[in-house]
C-alpha cells in the first residue's frame, strides 16, 4: 500500500512538472504587448509614454487575426485627452514574434514624406518613413515571403485594420470638401491653400490609376480617420514577388484654428 502511494506521488509530481513545462512553453507564443510599446516610445520619443501600465494608455482600438496565415494586427491608440493623438500598429505572427510600428499623426511629416507637401519646421523629425517601418516589419518577422503574405498583410491593414476605402478615379468629391484638424500646436493653414493641395493631390491620383491600357499597377486607399490617402505603387504585378512595398503618401487635411469670440 505505501509503495502505491509513492507511485501516485511519483506520477503526481511528473504530471504537475510536465504541465509547468507545457505552459512555459506556451507562454513563449503569447507576445509581451507591454514590452512592444514601452520599446517603441522609448525609441521614437514623439511617441507619449507612459511608464505606469502601457497597454491601458494605449487602448487596443481594433484587432484582426488573419484567416490562414493566422498574423494578428492591433491598431492602438493614445486617450482622447491627447491633444495630439498618436497610434501604434502592432503586427504578430503565429510564433508570437511581433514587431510595433508607429503611426504618427500628420504633424509628423517627414514620416509620411507625403507627396506635394513638406515638413512643418520646428518639429521634431523622426528619422525614418512609414514605408520603411512597415518593409522593416515585413522583412523581421517572415511575412514579405513568396506566398502572397505580404500583400495579405498590406490589405487587411488598409481595409480591416484601418478601415479605408479604395479610390477610384470617379471619387473627385473627396477631394472637395475639407477635413479640418484644430492643432495649435503647429502652424494654421491658409484654407485657399489647402484646397490648391487637394486639387493637386486629386489629379496626380487620378493621373495614376490608369497608367498603362493593359495593365493596372496601382491602388489607392483612403483613410478618413486620419486624413491621408495612402497610393501603393506596386500592387498589382508581382504583388505576390518577395520585394519591398512602395507608398506614395497625400495629406488631405487641412490645419485651422478655431478663433473663440
Amino acid at each position: 500500500m505505501p509503495l502505491m502511494n509513492s507511485r501516485r506521488k511519483i506520477y503526481s509530481i511528473s504530471v504537475l512538472i510536465l504541465s509547468s513545462f507545457l505552459g512555459c512553453q506556451q507562454d513563449t507564443t503569447t507576445p509581451n504587448i507591454e514590452k512592444a510599446i514601452t520599446d517603441l516610445t522609448e525609441e521614437f520619443t514623439q511617441l507619449p509614454k507612459c511608464i505606469s501600465n502601457p497597454t491601458d494608455f494605449y487602448k487596443l482600438v481594433r484587432s484582426v487575426t488573419m484567416g490562414e496565415s493566422n498574423v494578428q494586427l492591433q491598431l492602438r491608440n493614445t486617450p482622447d485627452s491627447v491633444k495630439d493623438k498618436q497610434q501604434i500598429i502592432i503586427i504578430i505572427d503565429p510564433k508570437g514574434k511581433y514587431y510595433a510600428i508607429p503611426f504618427f499623426s500628420n504633424t509628423y511629416r517627414d514620416y509620411w514624406n507625403f507627396k506635394l507637401d513638406k515638413p512643418i519646421p520646428g518639429v521634431k523629425k523622426t528619422n525614418t518613413t512609414f514605408e520603411h517601418e512597415l518593409n522593416k516589419a515585413l522583412d523581421t518577422l517572415n511575412l514579405n515571403d513568396t506566398l502572397g503574405t505580404r500583400g495579405e498583410v498590406i490589405t487587411e491593414i488598409l481595409i480591416s485594420l484601418l478601415n479605408c476605402d479604395k479610390v477610384s478615379d470617379y471619387d473627385s468629391s473627396r477631394f472637395v470638401g475639407i477635413f479640418p484638424v484644430d492643432n495649435y500646436s503647429i502652424p494654421a493653414e491658409e484654407l485657399d491653400s489647402c484646397y490648391v493641395r487637394l486639387r493637386r493631390n486629386f489629379i496626380a491620383i487620378r493621373n495614376e490609376i490608369h497608367p498603362s491600357e493593359n495593365y493596372r499597377n496601382y491602388n489607392a486607399y483612403w483613410d478618413q480617420d486620419n486624413g491621408r490617402i495612402y497610393q501603393i505603387n506596386n500592387q498589382g504585378r508581382n504583388w505576390e514577388k518577395k520585394q519591398d512595398l512602395q507608398i506614395t503618401v497625400y495629406r488631405q487635411d487641412c490645419v485651422i484654428h478655431a478663433i473663440s469670440m
